[in-house]
């Protein structure tokens, strides 16, 4: 991230990160790339621990016997 904003900053005299979107008259808000990745990995975060599958440990009268 570092490097990249020095290249941006070296080339074009100022950091670009944010994409500007328009689609015909549409104009989207302008976003930046690097902080959407990181909501879009809580989001897949959030599923994942959401619907994983939990091992429930058993209770100690239901162990299988030696």
């Amino acid at each position: 991230g570092a490097i990249g904003n020095l290249i941006d900053r070296l080339q074009y005299g100022e950091v670009i990160d944010f994409l500007d979107v328009y689609v015909d008259s549409y104009h989207w808000p302008a976003f930046n790339v690097a902080d959407s990745a990181i909501s879009v990995g809580v989001v897949f975060l959030i599923i994942h621990f959401a619907f994983e599958k939990k091992d429930v440990p058993l209770l100690p009268h239901e162990l299988p016997k030696a």
